[in-house]
This record gives structure tokens, sequence and C-alpha cells, in this order.
């Protein structure tokens, strides 16, 4: 007999990383392998869980122009020079990487969150919100329309799981905060463009190209099914560190070898979400996803700690000494779904007994 089981789950795709010359940022203007990094621009360090952000710039913030484009303005600004100024108008919060309150109890938000542009759904951008960029207090939600100027760079080399991904952030030398205008709040997914219908040939084509071309980035897809968990540890997602070496893979590979990054959807040992397919499968479950997933196609990249520390946002001493990269291959960086939730990924487990 067979008993099956329906979940709803997403996985947070992944890739791991090899220490190699330490930055802050990475120019990728030919493919997802490119030559030594440029330098970043903006926040340019992970949070060790403190407020202090007192963070440096590896890389240059001439950017006094304003690439400010209405029409195709997300795809213009990924073509800019890092340290452009740019401005996003009447986008959108398409789904949210992570965020935490200031524990220094004034109400400020540190926010890492996309925004898709309605007017043009094929375009994404991450946005990395420090604590003192403006409002302090504002806190995105999926569906919020929001104006943006920042300064366009990557994420830093040494980022876990973000390395090197384009963003908008704020100006380090001299200091300018990202700032946000809130123009609707609170409308939910309502207010949220559909997510971009795709298929894996169309994935697989983003997967050699480089940000500034890749399509679908940064915005919300729907991989059509029906689709298989073909791998529960694939090795581009597996863990490289001096703990849980080997043994702790950030997500699964589907038909086609699209990767999904499960962050958001894998038991946690608080309680925390109970859709875990990948355990699922390693238990002896057979996986499908008959209505295909939903989620985030965007970078990833791991950097693993070289200190021996276990935390892997915050390796203390030596911490910036260590690089990205997917293990494995000799890629900076590749691509992956992103669930937010459950919702975004009803998957089928067929369990033999």
């Amino acid at each position: 007999m067979e008993l099956r089981t329906k979940l709803g789950a997403a996985a947070f795709l992944a890739a791991a990383a090899m220490a190699t010359a330490a930055g802050c940022g990475g120019r990728d203007d030919d493919n997802p392998t490119p030559t030594p990094d440029a330098g970043c621009t903006g926040v340019c360090s992970t949070d060790a869980g403190s407020d202090a952000g007192t963070n440096t710039d590896a890389g240059t913030d001439a950017g006094t122009g304003d690439a400010g484009p209405t029409a195709n303005q997300i795809a213009a600004t990924r073509k800019v020079s890092f340290g452009t100024k740019a401005t996003l108008r009447d986008v959108v919060v398409s789904g949210v990487h992570y965020e935490k309150l200031s524990d220094q109890g004034n109400g400020s938000w540190r926010s890492y969150f996309w925004v898709t542009d309605p007017a043009a759904p094929k375009e994404g951008l991450f946005i990395h919100k420090f604590y003192t960029d403006t409002p302090d207090a504002y806190h995105p939600q999926i569906g919020d329309t929001v104006d943006i100027v920042g300064y366009f760079g990557t994420e830093p080399n040494n980022s876990p799981f973000t390395g090197r991904r384009h963003h908008l952030a704020n100006q380090q030398t001299p200091a300018v905060p990202l700032a946000i205008t809130p123009k609707l709040t609170d409308a939910g997914t309502a207010n949220l463009p559909p997510a971009n219908e795709v298929t894996v040939d169309e994935l697989t084509a983003s997967l050699a190209a480089a940000q500034n071309s890749a399509a679908y980035l940064g915005t919300r897809v729907h991989l059509a099914g029906p689709l298989t968990l073909t791998n529960p540890q694939p090795s581009q997602l597996q863990r490289l560190d001096n703990e849980d070496a080997g043994t702790l893979f950030y997500g699964f590979e589907v038909t086609g070898g699209i990767l999904v990054y499960h962050d958001k959807t894998r038991d946690r040992s608080d309680g925390g979400l109970g859709c875990d397919y990948q355990k699922a499968a390693l238990d002896g479950g057979s996986v499908t996803f008959p209505n295909g997933i939903t989620g985030v196609w965007d970078t990833y990249t791991f950097a693993g700690c070289i200190n021996g520390s276990s935390n892997i946002t915050s390796c203390g001493t030596g911490g910036n000494d260590r690089d990205s990269g997917v293990p494995g291959t000799d890629q900076r960086y590749t691509y992956t779904i992103i669930p937010q939730g459950c919702e975004d990924l009803p998957g089928e487990v067929v369990v033999p007994e």
C-alpha cells in the first residue's frame, strides 16, 4: 500500500562557497563566473546581531547621477555603473528575504526585500534597507507600493546566501540613506502583480546569463507542473564549513535541475514551519508538485565560515576574509527559486508502506 499525503511548501535555493579573494561586491558583466570583483556599494557587511551599523565600503560611491528611468526602470537600473544613484517609482513589494527589528528600542527595522514594477512585471530588484535608512520604522509588507531612491550595487561577497546579488542600498561615503516613500500600504496580495509563468527551459536559459540580462530576475515566477523532487541534497546547496560540513543542504532540486532554496519552508528546531519536502524525500517519500511551484527567482551563493564558527551570519574574527561561491563549480553564484511560504509550493508526498 501507499499512503498519500499533501503538504504545502517551497524551498530556498542555494549554492555554497569556497573561500577565495576577499571583497564586498561583485561585478558580473559576462556571466555568473565573473572576473575579479569591482567592489560593492551601500551596506557592505552582514548583520552580526547588533545594531551598530558600522559598515565599511570597499567599492566606489561616486554615483552623483540619478538613473531614475521611468520606462523599464528596473532593467535600466541593472545596467548602470555601481555607485549610481537610481530612483524606482510605484514599485510593489513582492517578497521579503529577511527582517529584524532593532534591539535598541527605537522602532527601526532592517529589511531585505524584493520589488517588482507592475508596468514591467518581468523586472524585479532586491532592496537592502538598513536601520538608519528612511523612514527608519518602515516595515515592508508584500503588496506595498513604494518609491525608492538608492544606490545600485551588490550585496557583499561574504554575505551568506545573498552575496553578489544586485540591489539598491544606501551610500556609505558620503553617507546618504536609502529613501523609501510608502504610497500604498496594507494592500496585501491583491496589489501584487501575478507571478510570471515560466518553463524549465526559460529558467535554464537564465542560469547562463549575467544579472544585468537574466530573465525574470528578482520577480515572482510560477514554474508550471507537474514537477518531481529529483535530488534532496544537490551538491550546489551543500554547506561547506567547519561545522556540519557535508551534512546540511539548504534546499533541493526539481525537474530540469532547477534549485529550490527552502529556508522559509524547512522544519526548524524551534517548531517553525512544517512543510519540509527535503525531509520527506530523505525519509523515503516520493515528492511531486502537480501544480508547480512559485517563488522569487534570484541569485544564490554561500559563504562558509573559515574560523570554526557555527554562526554563518557572523563568523567573528576572520569573517570578512571569506568569500562566496557555488560548491563543486567555479561559479560565484547561481540562480534559485525562493518560495515565500508553504502556500507557494503545494506538493504531494507518497510514502511506501
